[in-house]
């Protein structure tokens, strides 16, 4: 099962993702199917990762399996449209977990690049962009969400802050920031579906291309772990 694992992982982690996009696609007579492959995403990555060689005793391998996990019970949660408030609470854990698991292995005392300053701008504009045109329709909850926000965007800047250590510059640049621009495109078009386009003028599959990002993101800051615990772990410390 291991060796399975570690070298089929991430297949399978596609073939289920891939599965999950159909059964979205098919509709209403799929939901199951696009319940349980959901719920099964997260797992495989995390299995993959988990039995990757030289992984298990790695600093900081615990608190990204954290984090990672904060995102299956937000995938969970947000199966039922019920459950949004715990959902977004998990995942909030998991942005928690990479700013620290970030900033552990290039401090923030560090000096900080331009790009990281207009990135800070950029995000913050986005930021007060999503308030001004959402807080009038999802109310009191816009705290909460402007939270959420603030938490994924700092995981955002500092996976660009790390970009400067030059061990990480790769994998940084390859795959922690794409994933983490691709995970604030997914949840942007969440919230707006969600509070928004939904009951205003709603688009079709719009949930597939929420997934679409959100698959990528996951695959992308997995496969970014996966890099550093293997290769650049030693060299970056």
């Amino acid at each position: 099962m291991k060796s399975f694992f570690t070298k089929w992982g991430l297949t399978l982690s596609l073939v289920i993702i891939s599965i999950h996009f159909i059964a979205q696609y098919l509709g209403e007579e799929y939901k199951v199917v696009e319940a349980i492959s959901k719920a099964l995403f997260l797992p495989s990555l995390m299995m993959y990762l988990y039995v990757q060689p030289n992984v298990s005793n790695k600093p900081g391998k615990n608190l990204v399996m954290l984090g990672l996990f904060g995102s299956f019970l937000g995938d969970v949660f947000l199966i039922s449209k019920s459950l949004f408030i715990p959902g977004m609470v998990a995942f909030m854990s998991t942005h928690v977990v990479n700013i620290i698991f970030f900033s552990k292995i290039y401090s923030l005392k560090q000096p900080k690049s331009t790009i990281l300053k207009v990135s800070s701008f950029i995000l913050l504009s986005f930021c007060w962009f999503i308030y001004f045109q959402l807080s009038t329709a999802i109310g009191p909850l816009i705290y909460p969400i402007l939270v959420y926000m603030a938490l994924i965007c700092s995981a955002a800047l500092m996976a660009i802050h790390i970009a400067n250590h030059k061990p990480i510059k790769i994998i940084a640049n390859n795959y922690w920031i794409p994933g983490m621009l691709f995970f604030i495109t997914s949840d942007a078009i969440l919230a707006f579906n969600k509070f928004d386009w939904s009951i205003n003028s709603p688009i079709p599959h719009i949930g597939l291309i929420i997934m679409v990002t959100y698959g990528l993101a996951q695959f992308l800051l997995v496969k970014g772990f996966q890099m550093y615990f293997t290769t650049a772990s030693k060299e970056a410390a």
